[in-house]
């Protein structure tokens, strides 16, 4: 945990969920952390390690629950944010997906999406507001993808949601597809793949005051 020393009348939480592979401190070693303060954000950050055992017995959403976000319910914070990188990214997604009212807002970055078969089967569809999933019984992604097509159709779908990803990322293509159910002043891209250098450069572009303002504005309203 890295609470914000400075004082402040309101402060927010952002949650950080690291990629296979990555550890929780990364966020820290690479000046997400820093970043955050340096851009004025009156923010305690905490990071999660939210490891690949988590995803593969099926408990993230649980833990994160019970471990993470019923605490920080209770500790008076004026927003909730969630950020995700990679499978972080699909791990914020999917626990916004059944947990929206725990969250204000989701910055999913470079998300694993799933396999290229269903990216696919959306991209033959015509795109996700044309799709329809063939599946009687969904697994975790297809549930995923008819939540997100399902904000397309509300007027002021919760929580917020930014998506930011390197023009060249291995799942660029998924990204695309998912653009097209978030609001164009919501989706962040530079030039690049998928890498650290390129997530922290995205988390700067995120963190440009008019788009935290804008955000804080609806939080606010809301």
């Amino acid at each position: 945990r890295h609470p914000f020393v400075a004082e402040t009348e309101h402060r927010d939480l952002l949650v950080c969920l690291p990629g296979i592979g990555d550890h929780a401190r990364d966020f820290e070693d690479w000046g997400f952390v820093a970043l955050a303060w340096t851009h004025r954000w009156a923010v305690d950050v905490w990071l999660v390690d939210a490891h690949y055992g988590y995803y593969a017995d099926r408990t993230i959403l649980d833990q994160l629950h019970s471990d993470v976000f019923l605490p920080a319910s209770v500790s008076g914070y004026r927003s909730i944010w969630l950020v995700g990188i990679s499978l972080g990214g699909f791990g914020a997604l999917l626990y916004a997906s059944r947990y929206e009212n725990d969250l204000s807002g989701v910055v999913a970055m470079a998300p694993f999406l799933g396999a290229p078969s269903i990216i696919q089967e959306i991209a033959f569809a015509g795109g996700l507001a044309r799709w329809t999933s063939p599946l009687t019984t969904p697994d975790e992604i297809h549930l995923l993808w008819k939540w997100l097509q399902t904000r397309m159709t509300r007027a002021h779908p919760t929580p917020d949601l930014f998506l930011a990803y390197g023009e060249d990322d291995l799942f660029a293509e998924g990204h695309r597809l998912l653009a097209s159910a978030v609001p164009d002043n919501h989706v962040l891209t530079v030039p690049g793949g998928h890498r650290w250098p390129i997530w922290r450069q995205l988390w700067s572009e995120f963190l440009d005051p008019r788009a935290l303002r804008e955000a804080r504005l609806r939080i606010d309203s809301s």
